[in-house]
């Protein structure tokens, strides 16, 4: 073969270190088709789910009060704390094994690692925050309740709680593919989660000292945000939207600096 012949040869395409909006596009079509495409009853799941566990929730608690804390309805109450509260694990989930799902497209030059990240982000965000208004206030409309809502504290709350979710996904993204013991340890120690995060009981039930603790779970500034904007009476003064921005930038500066360093020593099981 002749110097020429080298010359004239194509090159392998260099791997990218940006993401574009086509790859990025492309892939979000590929997780709503592995999402919701192929599962039974498709998108209605992700409307159904919340419904049920409100559902759930406003019957099991119904019996055992004749109130509830906030408001006159049970099912608005759980409704204002659960689907808020619902918002960072529909994001952050997806984002956690972003990598682990794509592993096989990362094998292209044409993808990077940020665009798997991207693209579950931007699908799950959207379609979180869609169930979230869709379904509040539907379960206003027919509750009794009403649409008397003060929507600045609300929109704020699903801002948060998108932001925790992208941030805390990011950055498990990276430790749970470097320390899955980790992994395994958080699906344990999450499970109260929901009871210490404002959806079922208000911060100002606990006693003090509970309140100094709870105080650094960033869910439960984001759930009494919420229901500070659904019942008008409800005035939740400690709650810090600072604190929780503050803590989802750095989570997610610090899982993006880290999957950036290692993610193809993670990827190839080093």
């Amino acid at each position: 073969m002749s110097a020429s012949d080298i010359t004239n040869q194509p090159s392998a395409p260099a791997k990218r270190s940006f993401p574009t909006l086509r790859t990025v596009g492309a892939l979000v079509l590929r997780e709503m088709s592995a999402r919701y495409g192929k599962s039974p009853g498709g998108y209605l799941w992700a409307f159904t789910a919340p419904l049920l566990m409100i559902v759930a929730l406003t019957f099991a608690f119904g019996f055992l009060q004749k109130t509830p804390r906030l408001g006159t309805s049970f099912i608005m109450y759980y409704a204002s704390g659960h689907l808020v509260f619902a918002i960072f694990g529909q994001v952050s989930g997806p984002i956690t094994t972003a990598l682990k799902f794509s592993r096989p497209l990362l094998k292209f030059p044409t993808v990077i690692w940020l665009d798997t990240v991207l693209a579950r982000f931007l699908l799950n965000a959207l379609t979180a925050t869609v169930v979230f208004f869709l379904l509040l206030f539907g379960i206003a409309s027919v509750s009794g309740h009403g649409l008397r809502f003060d929507l600045t504290p609300v929109l704020c709350a699903v801002g948060l709680s998108v932001m925790l979710g992208a941030g805390f996904g990011v950055f498990t993204c990276w430790l749970f593919m470097e320390l899955p013991i980790v992994a395994r340890l958080w699906g344990f120690a999450s499970r109260p989660l929901f009871i210490i995060s404002g959806v079922l009981f208000l911060y100002e039930d606990f006693p003090d000292d509970v309140q100094q603790v709870l105080w650094w779970n960033p869910l439960i500034h984001i759930t009494s945000l919420a229901k500070s904007g659904i019942f008008p009476k409800y005035d939740p003064t400690w709650v810090s939207p600072l604190f929780v921005v503050t803590l989802a930038l750095i989570l997610t500066v610090s899982g993006l600096f880290m999957l950036k360093q290692h993610h193809q020593r993670l990827l190839n099981g080093d």
